[in-house]
């Protein structure tokens, strides 16, 4: 006779098969990873970093993505070493229209280029240490596709390292929390750890000395309150998502981030 499951076996084997699912993605993003840290791709990394270019490995290859503000975040798919000459020197064209979260998003990875790596503006904002792991990771687990606008790495005061995915956006949109917590899922599932990390310190050429605990933290960044005090409200919403740190920014004349909600700030007492 048939048994059938009860709740807590269903959902350790739904669980269990998405870490799976995920897990195969994840081990072909780290090869590719090394593949584009590799010495032949590496003998470009200061003409990539010159031309405001860098190499973007993904599930299924590496690509040639654009950090100028004129076309950010275009690029070419498929590189290899055979082609990558031929597509460093090939023009872009800029974007039909306004692209404001792929200009910030090129300004950010534009700023970790400039200095080794390091997002020194997130240090600013947040405290500790961030460096630059990559962006646009997308993944699909059994239900639904997640993707990181950035990942990072932050190092805290005590020289312990953890995860932080973080999600830009043109608009105070509540979803973006949600964004943040669906790619939590796959960051810290425990069966997809070690390669998390082996593509965290491919991608910085950096070993880490990682906290013991498996949580990891997440950042919001969108356009600054302003004058408009009902923005602010979002601030009041956004309690309900741990680990969530939020910085608000602004863009004329230049970028600037500021620092509007931390995780530590949701522990004290209203």
């Amino acid at each position: 006779m048939a048994r059938f499951l009860s709740w807590p076996e269903a959902n350790a084997l739904t669980t269990a098969k998405g870490g799976f699912i995920v897990l195969k993605q994840l081990q072909r993003l780290v090869e590719n990873a090394k593949t584009a840290r590799s010495e032949p791709f590496h003998e470009f990394k200061d003409e990539l970093s010159r031309k405001l270019l860098c190499l973007r490995p993904s599930v299924g290859g590496i690509s040639l993505i654009s950090c100028c503000e004129e076309t950010p975040q275009l690029g070419f798919p498929k590189i290899k070493m055979r082609n990558l000459r031929k597509f460093m020197e090939k023009p872009l064209l800029p974007p039909g229209r306004k692209t404001p979260e792929k200009r910030l998003q090129s300004w950010l990875i534009q700023s970790a280029l400039k200095s080794g790596g390091r997002l020194t503006l997130l240090d600013k904002a947040l405290g500790g240490q961030y460096w630059l792991v990559s962006d646009e990771i997308a993944l699909k687990t059994a239900s639904k596709k997640v993707v990181a606008d950035l990942l990072l790495v932050r190092v805290d005061a005590e020289g312990l390292a953890c995860l932080v995915n973080a999600e830009l956006k043109s608009g105070r949109v509540m979803e973006t929390f949600r964004q943040v917590i669906d790619f939590r899922e796959v960051l810290e599932h425990p069966d997809l750890q070690d390669d998390w990390k082996t593509f965290a310190e491919v991608m910085t050429g950096k070993k880490f000395r990682w906290h013991p605990s498996q949580e990891t933290s997440g950042i919001v960044i969108w356009p600054a309150v302003g004058k408009n005090s009902m923005k602010a409200l979002a601030n009041e919403k956004r309690k309900g998502y741990a680990r969530v740190d939020v910085i608000g920014y602004k863009e004329i004349p230049n970028y600037t981030l500021e620092c509007e909600r931390t995780r530590q700030m949701d522990r004290l007492p209203a």
